[in-house]
C-alpha cells in the first residue's frame, strides 16, 4: 500500500510503453507525486510485478483499462486519485490547481483541460471543442486527466472494470450520483495528437464518435476494444 504526503496518488495504466513512462515518471517526481503505474498482463514485462518505480510501484493486472486503473487504486490508500495517460505531459500550473482541490479538502471530481503536444490549429480546435463538450455535459476523457476523491468511488461501487469506455461509463455514473461535485479545471494537461495526426483528423473524429454512439445505445465494451485496437495493429 502506498500514501503519499500530499493525500493523492497518480494511477497510469498502460501496456509496455516504459520509454514513454520515464518522461512521466520524471515529472511526477519532481512534483513530488506518488504514482502506481498498472501495466496489461500479457504484454512484454518491463518491470516484475511489485517492482519499485522510481518513487513509484510498478504492477500487472489484466488488459483491461478499467481494471488496471481498479488494480492500481487497490494497492493505494490516498483519498485522491488522478488517472493520467502513460504520455501526459504535466505543467506546474496544472499540478498547482489539482493539489489546491487536494488541500481544500471537499470531495470534488473532474478533469483538466487537455492541450496537445504537437503544433497546428486542427488540433487546438480539437482540444477547443472537447474542452467545451466535457465541461458542459460533464463527460470527460482519458485524455483529460481524471480525478476524483475516493468518497465518489465509494458512491458509485468503484472504476468500472472495462477494457474501454470506462472513462465515459465512470463520469456518466459520477454524473448521476455526484453531479454537482463536477470541476472542469481549466488548466492543461499534454496529450499525444498523433493518432489524428496519422490517421487523418475527419477520419480520427468519425471513428471516436461512431464507438461513443455504439456504446451510448448499448454495444458491448469489450467487442468495442476488440475492434479498437484490431484497427490500431
Amino acid at each position: 500500500m502506498m500514501e503519499c504526503a500530499k493525500n493523492i496518488t497518480v494511477i497510469v495504466p498502460t501496456l509496455a510503453q516504459y520509454a514513454a513512462l520515464e518522461r512521466l515518471f520524471d515529472q511526477l517526481k519532481h512534483y513530488g507525486l506518488d504514482f502506481i503505474a498498472v501495466q496489461a498482463s500479457g504484454e512484454t514485462a518491463v518491470l516484475s510485478d511489485g517492482a519499485s518505480a522510481g518513487d513509484g510501484l510498478w504492477l500487472k493486472a489484466p488488459a483491461s483499462r478499467g481494471g488496471q486503473i481498479a488494480a492500481g487504486i487497490a494497492h493505494c490508500n490516498t483519498d485522491w486519485i488522478w488517472v493520467l495517460h502513460d504520455d501526459s505531459e504535466l505543467y506546474a500550473q496544472t499540478v498547482e490547481h489539482v493539489l489546491r482541490v487536494v488541500e481544500l479538502g471537499v470531495p470534488r471530481w473532474g478533469r483538466c483541460n487537455v492541450r496537445f503536444k504537437e503544433s497546428g490549429w486542427p488540433l487546438r480546435m480539437i482540444a477547443g471543442f472537447m474542452n467545451l463538450r466535457s465541461k458542459l455535459s460533464k463527460i470527460c476523457t482519458g485524455d483529460q486527466g481524471m480525478f476524483f476523491h475516493r468518497r465518489h468511488l465509494e458512491l458509485i461501487g468503484g472504476v468500472p472494470a472495462q477494457p474501454l469506455m470506462e472513462d465515459v461509463e465512470l463520469s456518466k455514473q459520477l454524473k448521476r450520483m455526484a453531479g454537482d461535485d463536477f470541476l472542469a479545471l481549466p488548466a492543461p494537461l499534454g496529450a499525444s495528437g498523433r493518432r489524428w495526426i496519422e490517421n487523418g483528423y475527419a477520419v480520427t473524429i468519425l471513428q471516436m464518435w461512431r464507438m461513443r454512439w455504439r456504446y451510448f445505445f448499448g454495444a458491448n465494451a469489450d467487442a468495442l476494444f476488440k475492434q479498437y485496437y484490431r484497427r490500431q495493429r
